[in-house]
């Protein structure tokens, strides 16, 4: 089973299942994963399963799409990765069963994340992790520049 954990810029966090061969996603309400977010195209990107994995296409979306802070065209997702839309934040989270309820809103994070997902694990924050990431990102970014 495969899912998105979503990330809204407000702090909302919800669960959506992806379903089918072809999964799209952006503002348009025809979308399977609505996204109404400041960035986000109408038809921003796409999950489709190629038959032994997930692949996340870019739509040649203007702000682009980018998984675990690199920006693709296609990539194949793996499960735990980050993806960024916009000011959204997405995890792609895939089993190959289905979890129990309880750990439905679980995230699996990378390796290398183990201890900021233990804390944000123990504090029950999701939010919190998602914003400590991104701005984590940024201050990289600016001091990469300088």
């Amino acid at each position: 089973m495969s899912r998105l954990i979503i990330l809204a810029r407000h702090g909302s966090v919800r669960q959506v299942n992806i379903e089918g061969r072809v999964t799209t996603i952006g503002r348009d309400p025809e979308c399977g994963v609505q996204i109404d977010s400041l960035g986000v195209s109408r038809r921003h990107a796409t999950i489709h399963w190629s038959g032994d994995r997930f692949v996340l296409t870019d739509l040649e979306s203007f702000n682009g799409t980018f998984v675990n802070s690199e920006r693709i065209w296609e990539h194949a997702l793996q499960n735990g990765d980050a993806i960024a839309m916009g000011e959204c934040q997405l995890r792609f989270l895939y089993s190959s069963k289905a979890l129990p309820s309880a750990d439905a809103l679980r995230l699996v994070t990378r390796a290398d994340d183990l201890h900021d997902w233990q804390v944000a694990r123990e504090r029950s924050d999701w939010a919190a992790f998602f914003r400590r990431s991104r701005t984590s990102t940024r201050g990289a970014a600016v001091a990469h520049r300088r």
